[in-house]
């Protein structure tokens, strides 16, 4: 059973909305209000989209990072005296998608990238993809090089390590 809900909108975001429907994203306007509509109940944990009892929100928050000691870094190490090239392996479009996850960070947990990664695939209309799915980009990006997986606080954190 479906509700109808009758809006009136700025003519700014109407604009913006008729520009994303132009560029592919949505189909029409109620598409896009739909989408808009179910990534905020999302957000916020309506019942049926929640995973594990828990809205997105909650997911995110158990997910901040807490440093309770200062870190301790190296000094960087001076390059040897010649510096061999190295193959670099092909990225995919997905992998790439993975690797902006990190927005200027370097390390995030592994539930906050897969709920971003979730959130992205929405806002663009798109069928999100399963954990597994997305566990399998990580690897895959580790065995790039790309990233690394370590554990904080008994919860697993992907480190960039070299991004593109």
């Amino acid at each position: 059973m479906s509700e109808e809900i009758v809006i009136k909108v700025p003519k700014k975001l109407a604009e913006f909305i008729d520009s994303l429907k132009k560029e592919g994203y949505y189909s029409s306007r109620k598409d896009f209000a739909r989408s808009s509509i179910e990534i905020v109940a999302q957000l916020y944990g309506l019942p049926k989209t929640k995973k594990g009892g828990k809205s997105l929100l909650d997911v995110l928050g158990d997910n901040k990072m807490q440093v309770e000691e200062p870190v301790v870094t190296k000094p960087p190490q001076p390059l040897p005296p010649r510096v061999v090239a190295k193959k670099v392996e092909a990225l995919t479009p997905e992998e790439y998608d993975v690797l902006d996850l990190f927005a200027g960070a370097k390390f995030d947990y592994e539930d906050a990238l897969y709920a971003r990664y979730t959130m992205e695939l929405m806002k663009l209309a798109k069928a999100p993809i399963q954990k597994e799915e997305f566990l399998k980009l990580l690897k895959g990006l580790a065995t790039k090089k790309k990233i690394d997986k370590t554990e904080h606080s008994g919860k697993t954190v992907w480190k960039l390590i070299d991004d593109y």
